[in-house]
């Protein structure tokens, strides 16, 4: 046989496979499976979070408020989340509460309770009135308005948290009870 031969051979052998592919995939008589999608590429589901990657994994939700604190203790995540006073949008507080508890029960297996604190910042003077550098004796206080304590056996994970941020969870009754949400007085006279 001919190189000539040999190549036009492969390539009709090889176009054929590929017609056969193509066409694969819109025969009718699948499974169950017919007419609908199938996801080829999914992210990885993290298996298990650490002091190593929570830093990572932090970072990698894209919150819209500002973390203050984060600490990791014993399977409970807590989470302080600074808030501008100047503007309150719960939904805000709702996206990032969402995010937070998608990443730790939907994504993770050892979280089995997260708590977030919703905090703002209160700027004081401090020490007497004639200091010579007040940037010096400035300091930050923080001052809670909301938290949320979210455990792995809640029963309405089943449902999963994407309809958190459908609602207003801060007002809505049934979220309140779910998410064990308190409010300082200050905190509940804003939110509602």
């Amino acid at each position: 046989m001919s190189v000539w031969r040999r190549i036009l051979l492969a390539s009709a052998v090889t176009a054929a496979i590929t017609v056969s592919l193509s066409v694969l995939p819109h025969m009718k008589g699948r499974d169950a499976a017919v007419d609908s999608d199938l996801a080829v590429f999914r992210s990885a589901p993290l298996i298990r979070l650490s002091s190593d990657n929570l830093v990572d994994h932090m970072l990698g939700l894209q919150l819209q408020l500002k973390i203050i604190k984060v600490d990791w203790k014993q399977a409970v995540l807590s989470v302080d989340l600074s808030v501008d006073a100047a503007r309150d949008n719960s939904r805000v507080w709702a996206g990032d509460m969402q995010r937070l508890l998608h990443l730790a029960f939907m994504r993770t297996s050892n979280v089995n309770r997260v708590l977030i604190r919703y905090m703002e910042t209160i700027d004081t003077l401090q020490g007497s009135a004639h200091a010579e550098d007040e940037r010096a004796s400035r300091s930050a206080d923080l001052r809670m308005l909301a938290a949320a304590d979210a455990r792995r056996s809640d029963q309405w994970l089943a449902e999963g948290v994407m309809g958190l941020n459908d609602e207003n969870p801060f007002t809505d009754p049934l979220w309140r009870g779910r998410l064990r949400l308190l409010f300082s007085d200050i905190g509940s006279s804003r939110l509602q």
